[in-house]
C-alpha cells in the first residue's frame, strides 16, 4: 500500500515537473520574439533608385515570427536625404517588423524622377541591428516569405533565405552566399549589391518593339528607356504572386522580353555605363567603386538565350539562341574577349572592366567600332 502511495506521489510530482517545463518552454518561445533591449529608432535606405526626400515610410511591429501579424503599434517617418535614407523614431520591443515606403523615385536608366509613385515593402528581424533597407528584392520576396512562414511553418530566417534565392533564380543569379535582401543597398560594394543594381535595371528597362523586323530598339530619348512606375508595379506584382506558393516563375514571355531589351544595353554605352554615373551622382561612391553589376546584366540575357558562360575558356566559340519566345531566336552569338586596341578609359571609364560578353553575329559592328569577330560559317 505504501509502495502504491509512493508511486502515485512520484507520478504526481513528475506531472507537475513536466507541466512546469512545458510552461517554461512556451515562455521561452514567446520571449524569443521579443528584443532583449528595445530599439528607439529604425534607419535604412529606401531604393529603387533612391526615393525622393519627403517620401513616406511606415513601420509596423509584428506579433511574432510564426504569424507575422501586425500589432497595434505603428510609426511613421520620411526619406531625409537624396540617397534615400530614412529614420523612424519608435519604441520597438518586437524583433520582427514590417516597413513600407511610398513615393517618387530616381531612375538609374534615365536619371530623372519617376512620373508616378511606387510602393515597396519588407519584413525583417531587427534583433541584430536597427538598420533595415527597402528595395525591389525585399518587395519581391515578401509574399513568398509570408507563405513559407504561415503556410509551410518554416522558421523566419529559413524563409527569408529561401525566398531570396527564389527571387534571384528568376534572373538567373546564384544567391547562395548573399546577405539578406534588407541589408543590400545600391551604394554597397558586395556581389549581392551588384546583383541588386542589375535586377533594378532589368525590371525598369523599356524599348520600342519594331513589328517590321521583330526587334526591340532602345530609344535615344531618355524618357522612353524607362518603363514607368505603373508598368514596374505590374511587373513586380506578376513576379511576386507567381513565385509565392511554388517558388517558380512561370511567365516566360515577360522575362524573355526583358532579356531581349537588356541584350541591347551593351550597344548603348550611355545606358550600361550611365548606371554607374548616376549612382555616383546620387552619392554612392566613385564610378570605379561601384560593384561589377554588368556581369549580372549580361548573364541574365545570355542564360535566357541558352548561350552559357562567356569567359577566357570559351572565347571564339559560337552558340545559337535557343529561346523560342525571343525575337532573336535562332541568331548566332560569339564569345568576345575584352578589346585591347581601343581606349577603354574613354569608353568605359577604366581599363577593360566591362569584360567578356556574347556578341550577336547578325550585328556587323557594335559601338566599339566596325568589329565583327563572328565566324564566317
Amino acid at each position: 500500500m505504501q509502495k502504491n502511495i509512493f508511486a502515485m506521489s512520484m507520478l504526481f510530482l513528475s506531472i507537475i515537473i513536466l507541466s512546469a517545463c512545458s510552461d517554461n518552454d512556451e515562455g521561452t518561445a514567446v520571449e524569443s520574439d521579443k528584443l532583449k533591449v528595445s530599439l528607439d529608432s529604425i534607419t535604412g535606405y529606401s531604393q529603387k533608385g533612391p526615393f525622393v526626400k519627403g517620401s513616406d515610410v511606415l513601420l509596423y511591429e509584428l506579433e511574432n515570427g510564426q504569424t507575422l501579424k501586425q500589432t497595434s503599434h505603428s510609426y511613421a517617418g520620411k526619406i531625409i536625404s537624396d540617397d534615400g535614407r530614412f529614420r523612424i523614431n519608435a519604441d520597438i520591443s518586437s524583433r520582427y517588423v514590417y516597413l513600407q515606403v511610398k513615393g517618387y523615385f530616381h531612375s538609374e536608366l534615365v536619371g530623372d524622377i519617376s512620373s508616378g509613385t511606387l510602393s515597396l515593402e519588407t519584413v525583417a528581424d531587427v534583433s541584430k541591428g536597427n538598420q533595415v533597407n527597402i528595395n525591389l528584392l525585399t518587395h519581391l520576396e515578401y509574399n513568398r516569405v509570408l507563405y513559407l512562414v504561415t503556410k509551410e511553418h518554416k522558421d523566419f530566417a529559413t524563409a527569408k533565405k529561401t525566398a531570396q534565392r527564389n527571387v534571384f533564380n528568376v534572373f538567373h543569379i546564384d544567391a547562395t552566399d548573399f546577405d539578406n535582401s534588407e541589408n543590400l543597398e545600391l551604394g554597397g560594394k558586395s556581389k549581392a549589391d551588384a546583383a541588386l543594381i542589375a535586377v533594378s535595371a532589368i525590371l525598369l528597362s523599356n524599348a520600342i518593339y519594331n513589328k517590321d523586323d521583330k526587334s526591340y530598339n532602345i530609344s535615344n530619348e531618355d524618357e522612353e528607356r524607362d518603363c514607368g512606375a505603373a508598368t514596374l508595379t505590374e511587373r513586380l506584382m506578376r513576379i511576386s504572386t507567381d513565385i509565392e506558393t511554388d517558388s517558380v516563375y512561370n511567365n516566360d514571355s515577360l522575362i524573355t522580353v526583358l532579356a531581349d531589351i537588356v541584350e541591347q544595353f551593351h550597344h548603348k554605352k550611355e545606358i550600361m555605363i550611365g548606371i554607374r554615373r548616376k549612382l555616383e551622382n546620387w552619392g554612392y561612391g566613385k564610378e570605379q567603386d561601384i560593384p561589377y553589376y554588368e556581369k549580372y546584366l549580361n548573364q541574365f540575357w545570355a542564360t535566357e538565350y541558352g548561350l552559357g558562360i562567356c569567359d577566357s575558356t570559351t572565347v571564339g566559340s559560337t552558340m545559337q539562341n535557343q529561346n523560342p519566345h525571343s525575337v532573336k531566336n535562332g541568331n548566332k552569338f560569339t564569345c568576345v574577349a575584352p578589346r585591347k586596341n581601343i581606349d577603354w578609359n574613354d569608353y568605359f571609364g577604366w581599363d577593360g572592366y566591362y569584360g567578356y560578353y556574347w556578341l550577336d553575329c547578325n550585328q556587323m559592328h557594335d559601338e566599339r567600332g566596325d568589329y565583327n569577330p563572328c565566324p564566317s560559317n
